[in-house]
């Protein structure tokens, strides 16, 4: 085997007859994997270090010395969103547990037994963090001791307190191919008081991910993660038994087997088949690939290269995502692929399909320049966006002028709605107080409904939202903007969701307007019908306000929004009469008023 699997014990003897092993190999056997011969392994036993009063060394210099290590942490990231998936745990603890006593090990739980383990004894945890003489003991018996080159780290309760102080420490041959911490008190702040914090810098070039696992009903852990304290570990919560801590009750659990057979088993990637079939993309699949040639666009034109390498990093994240989804629309599905996906999947990004007309396609660039494509980060990219959607309106094969007259338009529609002026490309616009319209969201490429009986998702194609917010409600109208007369896809607009929603409403009328306004600076036909929404909008949000005047205290929060979103809408509604997109009979009445009874009709006074 490879790949050697080095375990740090906790508190105690050491664990010399590898209890932890036997748990490991029992998850192992259950999920159909052969279990691991102690040969290869290592667990060094330090545990008379620890129970000896009076031994210590100085502490070892740093081994990491790695000074750009960026790049190294986008990677780092990418790979700890494909653990997320692939281990489908939570991260939320559940159920009575020791979270709601953080203290309790440390302090006034000392006489409660675990198994085997007082939590009196967690005070050596305390001690080593402390004693800087007993730190500096066991990490140089550590360094001197014959690792593989590639290792997977298993490290638990106060192993996981030496272990991550080690990893900085590891001799520089060393790569840490998986880290898993489990049932580890680092978390506890009783551990910290009075010492320096543990793991300065991680060492994102040495170690490919970070796991650890806790019960929350394991009184060791407090019931908490890590990542409060170690930005760089991922929690994932797990119920192995009331009170329970063992190491082998922990690396019995399938999930956290799962995690070591991954690298001590990899198994091949299965390239996905073709079926020889010429598969057209969907509307949806094709929009998706739009908006990840739009981020790489996007990425392109960022001026700043540090940004752009942030950007570009979080951007692949979010194509691994959907490139999962296709996988599992294609295995679990057993759907067949269009070429461009395939290509997508082996890595390489797909040109932009041509299958848009020209009506269609500034509505996919307006949903584009909204839209941020690496939500749910928000990175500051400057004028990029501008450039980016210039640059995709050339790869549809229009002119740039199109996409000039689609800035434009979303410029001038943003100049009516912001009193300031401007538009803040790469970062947010806003239509009111708290309306955000940039950050949309991209969309998806499958939705994945709950699990059926049987265990395999029920995959259906169509639009879905990643992130918080997404594509929902009033910006989930990218595929009806495509559509001839851009009928919107929401109910927010279309008398559904203006009653609880008005914020989605106004983001919905705002894209609206500005697709229908760049139609007409392109001389192609435009929806008339237009106004008659924002002025069915506006008197919901009227009739909202009125309904909230009455009892709401004059400055709610509640109140300040309705108030704002209304003067937003009555900015659009003046701005498409002045821009000549409303009805005639509109445009030439000096005074009009919404009819009560008939709101798709407009009485001219």
């Amino acid at each position: 085997m490879a790949v050697k699997v080095v375990f740090l014990h906790g508190i105690g003897d050491g664990d010399p007859r590898a209890g932890w092993l036997e748990g490991l190999n029992r998850g192992l056997v259950q999920a159909g994997h052969d279990p691991i011969d102690r040969a290869d392994t290592f667990a060094p036993r330090y545990s008379s270090i620890l129970s000896t009063e009076g031994i210590g060394a100085k502490m070892p210099a740093p081994t990491y010395r790695v000074k750009d290590d960026s790049a190294a942490r986008f990677e780092f990231a990418r790979r700890q969103a494909r653990i997320q998936r692939d281990l489908g745990l939570t991260s939320t603890p559940s159920g009575f547990g020791a979270h709601v006593l953080p203290e309790a090990p440390l302090n006034t739980l000392q006489g409660f037994a675990i198994g085997n383990l007082s939590a009196f004894d967690l005070t050596q945890v305390r001690r080593y963090v402390q004693n800087e003489p007993l730190r500096g003991a066991v990490l140089r018996f550590l360094m001197d001791q014959d690792y593989a080159d590639e290792i997977v780290l298993i490290a638990h309760s106060l192993g996981s307190v030496i272990a991550i102080d080690f990893l900085d420490h590891l001799p520089e041959h060393v790569h840490v191919r998986r880290f898993i911490t489990i049932g580890s008190p680092a978390a506890s702040p009783a551990l910290h008081q009075g010492s320096e914090r543990l793991l300065k810098r991680f060492p994102y070039a040495r170690v490919d991910d970070w796991s650890n696992v806790f019960n929350p009903r394991d009184i060791v852990t407090g019931g908490r993660g890590l990542a409060s304290l170690f930005p760089a570990a991922q929690d994932f919560a797990i119920d192995i038994g009331n009170l329970e801590h063992g190491s082998g009750a922990y690396l019995g659990h399938p999930g956290v087997a799962s995690l070591v057979a991954q690298i001590v088993y990899p198994s091949k990637d299965v390239a996905l088949t073709r079926s020889g079939i010429a598969v057209r993309l969907t509307d949806s699949q094709a929009s998706v690939l739009l908006m990840l040639y739009y981020g790489h666009a996007v990425a392109r034109n960022i001026k700043n290269q540090e940004v752009a390498a942030k950007y570009l990093g979080a951007l692949r994240l979010r194509q691994d995502q959907i490139i999962a989804e296709i996988e599992e629309l294609a295995t679990v599905g057993q759907q067949p692929l269009a070429e461009e996906l395939h290509q997508l999947v082996d890595g390489k990004l797909p040109p932009v399909p041509l299958l848009w007309e020209l009506h269609e396609a500034v509505g996919e660039l307006v949903v584009l320049a909204f839209t941020n494509a690496v939500d749910p980060y928000e990175i500051d990219v400057e004028q990029a966006p501008m450039r980016a959607i210039s640059e995709v309106t050339f790869a549809m094969g229009f002119s740039t002028d199109v996409g000039s007259k689609v800035l434009r338009a979303i410029e001038d529609v943003q100049k009516s709605l912001d009193r300031r002026g401007g538009v803040p490309w790469g970062r947010v616009l806003t239509a009111a107080a708290g309306v955000a319209l940039l950050a949309a969201g991209p969309v998806g490429l499958i939705a994945a409904a709950p699990a059926a009986a049987a265990g395999a998702a029920a995959i259906t194609g169509g639009l879905a939202a990643f992130g918080p917010g997404g594509m929902v409600g009033g910006l989930a109208m990218l595929g009806g903007l495509a559509g001839a007369g851009a009928a919107v896809a929401t109910s927010a607009v279309t008398g559904g969701g203006g009653e609880a929603q008005p914020a989605l409403d106004l983001k919905a009328l705002v894209l609206r307007v500005s697709v229908e306004y760049a139609r007409k600076l392109l001389d192609l036909p435009f929806d008339q019908n237009l106004w008659y929404q924002l002025a069915d909008t506006e008197t919901r949000t009227a009739a909202q306000i009125s309904r909230f005047e009455a009892f709401n205290s004059p400055n709610s929060p509640t109140l300040t929004m309705l108030r704002e979103v209304k003067d937003s809408l009555t900015r659009l509604m003046t701005f498409v009469i002045e821009q000549g997109l409303a009805p005639r009979a509109i445009a030439a009445g000096e005074n009009y008023q919404v009819d009560g009874n008939e709101p798709d009709r407009i009485a001219i006074n």
